[in-house]
């Protein structure tokens, strides 16, 4: 059953990347790749109403523990109707997705302004300075 736990908690970290995995590319932009992967498997899953293959895992762990596993998704089972109420899956999957597409937005907007700091294209390249007085 330790192990059933170990996967909740490595779904829940699934999850959290899902969210927030994108802040990782201000630290490389190579974590942006897999967090789309992740990101597309996730919006994926929800559209087709399909499986997660740790919750298969899950359930089957704690089959071969003894126990009885779950009816339904992780989802249901961890959150709705417990964290969040019954009937707002929609909510929270849009809001899932808005936290998303905000941190892309934060993220990209990060790394073109380091971007536009390192190559020198800043204030300075239009003939204005840091304070936005025209040098001359």
């Amino acid at each position: 059953m330790t192990i059933a736990w170990a996967v909740v908690l490595l779904h829940l970290a699934f999850l959290l990347f899902q969210m927030l995995g994108a802040l990782l590319g201000l630290v490389s932009r190579a974590w942006l790749v897999p967090h789309l992967a992740v990101v597309a498997w996730g919006v994926g899953i929800v559209i087709t109403q399909g499986g997660c293959p740790l919750t298969v895992l899950e359930k089957n762990l704690i089959e071969r523990a003894g126990g009885t596993p779950y009816a339904g998704s992780f989802l249901d089972h961890y959150l709705f109707g417990i964290l969040f109420p019954d009937g707002t899956q929609a909510l929270v999957y849009g809001a899932h997705l808005v936290v998303i597409v905000a941190t892309y937005a934060y993220v990209l907007t990060r790394l073109r302004w380091r971007s536009v700091q390192a190559s020198g294209d800043g204030a300075g390249a239009a003939g204005v300075s840091s304070r936005g007085v025209e040098s001359g």
